[in-house]
Order: structure tokens, then sequence, then C-alpha cells
């Protein structure tokens, strides 16, 4: 938390934040038993920006997600995030907050994370916008992430995140410790789809992919 703080709000580095986050999240994760299965479909440039695209299950996949991407990431979250005590104060200030429900904040959201990219920093954006309901495989995917990659040119790297629901559901004491699969598919380039074309592409490999892992 002193090292967050540091660079969170005195010298401000987004990058140092994004390297302190991981090594908790690997810390948080491998202390709780929990250990990654990646396939790469693709190995990832450092120097090239990413707009990142994965399932949502569990409150697990932010700190998963930041355990596996070795390059400075930040998340574009909802809102309510912010009022947890203490996480809140620190999400706040090394993410992209949006109320969806205010269209004036979403625009408003697109464009820092649009300067966000530009500074060398990936973004990570759950095209679903929130975790669904227990009984849902996976929500309709929102615009947001796909449009913003049309816009700024930036290659979108979907991520199929196959077992977190179940390591830590909503009901937490249903959760256990274990393996959790993961695919980084390959980069998609925005050049040759609209934001329509490439949200039902992105959509079909993570769907893809999720039933393949259901059924082995």
């Amino acid at each position: 938390m002193p090292a967050l703080f540091l660079f969170s709000t005195i010298y401000e580095n987004p990058k140092y934040v994004s390297y302190i986050t991981r090594y908790w999240s690997k810390t948080t994760l491998y202390c709780s038993l929990i250990f990654p299965k990646i396939i790469w479909e693709e190995k990832l440039d450092n120097n090239t920006v990413y707009i990142f695209c994965p399932n949502h299950t569990s409150t697990l996949d932010i700190p998963f997600i930041f355990s596996i991407i070795n390059m400075p990431v930040q998340f574009m979250g909802k809102a309510e995030l912010t009022r947890i005590p203490v996480f809140g104060y620190f999400f706040k200030k090394n993410s992209v907050i949006v109320d969806r429900k205010n269209l004036k904040d979403s625009y408003s959201a697109f464009k820092k994370s649009a300067a966000k990219l530009k500074k060398g920093i990936s973004m990570c954006i759950f095209p679903e916008g929130g975790i669904p309901r227990e009984n849902v495989f996976l929500k309709k995917f929102k615009n947001g992430a796909f449009k913003l990659a049309c816009e700024e040119n930036i290659k979108i790297i979907p991520i199929t995140i196959a077992d977190n629901k179940k390591k830590f559901p909503k009901s937490y004491f249903k959760g256990r410790p274990g393996i959790i699969r993961v695919t980084i598919h390959k980069s998609i380039d925005p050049k040759n789809f609209n934001t329509e074309t490439i949200n039902n592409y992105v959509y079909s490999i993570i769907f893809e992919k999720l039933k393949h892992y259901e059924n082995n």
C-alpha cells in the first residue's frame, strides 16, 4: 500500500503501479493456491499496446489478468468499485472509471482510454460490462472496446478464462483453490472490421473456447 500510494498520488507513474499490482496479484493468487494454466496462441510484443477483452466471471478476474499479462495495463471499471474502502481509492487512481448509465460519462471514459493507449498503457475492458448472473454462459458484448480499437487502430487480444466462476464465485464459501485454465488468443487487427463485426468475431472466439473448456 505505501508503494501504491507513492506512485498513485505523489509521483504518479501508472507503469510502476502496474508492476507493483502484478507482484501483489501473483503473490495473492499463489498464496491462495490458485495457479494459471495458460495457452498462448501468440507471443505478445511488449513494445506494443493492446486492448485485452476477457470474459468476466468472478471478482478474481482482475488480479488474475494482472498476474498473467507482463506489460503495463489498466482496466476500465464501473463506478461502483470506487466505493469499496481502500481498494476503491487505488482503483479510481489507476483505472478508467465509467458510469454506464450516463452517456456523457461513457464518452469521457472512452476518451480517457484513448489517452492511456497513446501513453503506452494497454487497456483491459470486459466487453460483457460486468459479471453476469451465474446461469449466463456468456453475456452479449457491448461495443465500447471494439469502437475504441477501430478508432485508435489498436489490436484486440481476446482472453478466455474458464474456471474463475467455480474457483471464486459470488458465494465465496463455495470457492476452492486449484488450476485455472486461460487462453490468450491471437491478436485481431481492427483494420479488417467495423465495430459490429469485430464484436461478433471476438464473441464467437471466446464462446467456442468456453464450450471447449466445458467439455474437457
